[in-house]
């Protein structure tokens, strides 16, 4: 997919510089509604129960943002200072818990951000859907802490998949082709991002745009994908490359400098 020029400044300002007023843009950009009375009730709720602590904050949160959202399953557990923007094209499944900070930045109302049953995400996870964007997560999958998933030109990920700390997958790149131009002047190009069921992603892993992660697969912490992984495959490094099989068997490592015959004895 193939966004068009958004003109001068970052992609991320477009619908700032359309001409409207700041309240016009607070409702699209935030509320993610024109109408006033929904502007009460997003404020009402997010200032009274978003930040309240303990055991009382979570049974208000599990009470009033489901006003808010798209679809809220049973036994949605919200944490503290989750934050909400464009919530009625958010969709959680049931028994997903959503730790403190979590950031669900829906950009539009044509961008969706659907998260399956029995998920945990965690600390500070960033979902930026983009503009036209639809980021899914499957069920009883993991994401760890402060993980960034950017889904401009789409991100589907399956079942029991887990994605450790800090990775960051990116659904999109921007285009730099003009070497006289600014570089967010160009526009973007984006292919979508698909990760299959029982996937793990180790701490720190960047996926990029247009890969396919297989099913049952494993990519090693600080690993940088670039390009497809077929199934059941062990990949690490920068660029990830394939190891080997899981449910092969290894390969003894070589030594490069072998110990003395006196330190083995």
């Amino acid at each position: 997919m193939t966004h068009p020029d958004p003109g001068p400044g970052t992609f991320g300002d477009s619908v700032t510089r359309k001409r409207t007023g700041p309240l016009r843009k607070y409702l699209s950009r935030v509320v993610g509604s024109d109408r006033i009375s929904r502007l009460f009730l997003h404020e009402a709720i997010i200032t009274f129960a978003g930040p309240m602590p303990g055991a009382l904050g979570l049974v208000m949160r599990r009470a009033l943002y489901p006003l808010l959202l798209g679809h809220c399953g049973r036994g949605v557990a919200f944490s503290r200072g989750v934050v909400l923007r464009c919530p009625d094209r958010l969709s959680v499944g049931d028994g997903t818990m959503i730790d403190d900070r979590v950031f669900f930045d829906i950009k539009s109302r044509d961008a969706r951000l659907e998260l399956g049953a029995r998920n945990q995400i965690m600390h500070a996870v960033h979902f930026e859907t983009g503009y036209e964007g639809t980021i899914t997560l499957g069920d009883d999958c993991f994401v760890g802490a402060f993980a960034i998933l950017n889904g401009q030109g789409g991100i589907e990920i399956g079942n029991n998949v887990l994605i450790a700390g800090h990775c960051h997958i990116v659904a999109g790149n921007h285009r730099f082709e003009d070497p006289d131009r600014p570089i967010n002047t160009q526009g973007f190009d984006s292919r979508g991002i698909v990760i299959e069921d029982d996937v793990w992603l180790g701490a720190g892993v960047k996926v990029l745009d247009g890969v396919r992660i297989g099913r049952g697969s494993i990519v090693s912490a600080g690993a940088v994908v670039i390009r497809d992984v077929a199934p059941f495959s062990i990949m690490a490094g920068v660029p990830a490359r394939f190891l080997r099989k899981r449910g092969a068997k290894a390969e003894p490592e070589q030594q490069t400098d072998p110990l003395p015959a006196e330190a083995t004895q």
